[in-house]
């Protein structure tokens, strides 16, 4: 799970940790790449077909979605679903998995005054002969200022279905844990100054744990908090594929 060392900032209301957004790195910790037909890397929108490979299968991007509304709380969650059962599942169980520990929490503190909501989004879709992913952003709102908003890279190696973890992203830009530490510290200090939270992009992996593939490159996501204040927002540092 993600840890910047940092607990004092993962609260809400100054008494919630950020427990339902931990639970869905956890549960959606779906970073994957794959290894499967034989055309080049394209980049898709939603609803765009992946072409066909040499056994003719195809992968069709389709938008999934999950509708529930009482009068304490809503849940509006949209994600992939990219026509691959082993895939497919994982992605609902992720889904499923974040409802459920929502639930959980409206059960053990029901909301007064107010209505508690969870949804969820995705874009940054990427389908090529070897991998598949997309990013999906979860929003849980629970009372205080402003929704908590999580960020997961969700990559998938086509030929297994298995998801891509961080040593496979470390393979594919050629680097260790502490040259990317190093140097997404460097550019995370250049952009943020003094506000930079140093511990939330040391080399401890777990700061590493949520990244998108894309043709040319694989993207780190830091979340809100991580290595900022929440009005800095989520921090992004790429690094070139070889």
């Amino acid at each position: 799970m993600l840890s910047t060392g940092k607990t004092d900032k993962f609260m809400i209301n100054g008494t919630r940790k950020y427990g339902v957004a931990l639970i869905v790195i956890i549960c959606i910790a779906l970073a994957g790449i794959i290894v499967y037909g034989f055309y080049s890397p394209v980049s898709y929108n939603r609803a765009e077909t992946a072409p066909e490979n040499k056994k003719g299968d195809e992968l069709k991007l389709t938008t999934a979605t999950i509708r529930e509304e009482t009068d304490a709380y809503s849940i509006a969650m949209d994600y992939p679903q990219f026509g691959d059962a082993t895939i497919d599942a994982q992605l609902k169980k992720a889904v499923d998995d974040a409802i459920d520990a929502f639930k959980n929490l409206l059960a053990e503190s029901p909301p007064v005054g107010i209505k508690y909501s969870l949804e969820s989004e995705f874009n940054s879709v990427y389908i090529s002969s070897d991998i598949v992913g997309a990013k999906l952003i979860i929003s849980e709102y629970t009372g205080g200022a402003h929704p908590l908003s999580i960020i997961v890279g969700q990559n998938f190696d086509r030929s297994t279905g298995k998801l891509l973890l961080l040593d496979d992203a470390l393979k594919l830009i050629g680097l260790t844990t502490g040259q990317v530490s190093a140097q997404a510290s460097a550019e995370l200090r250049t952009r943020l100054g003094e506000s930079f939270f140093e511990e939330g992009a040391n080399t401890n992996p777990e700061n590493f744990s949520s990244f998108v593939v894309s043709p040319d490159k694989v993207t780190f996501i830091f979340q809100a908090y991580q290595v900022a204040a929440y009005s800095a927002g989520p921090q992004e540092v790429s690094f070139p594929r070889k």
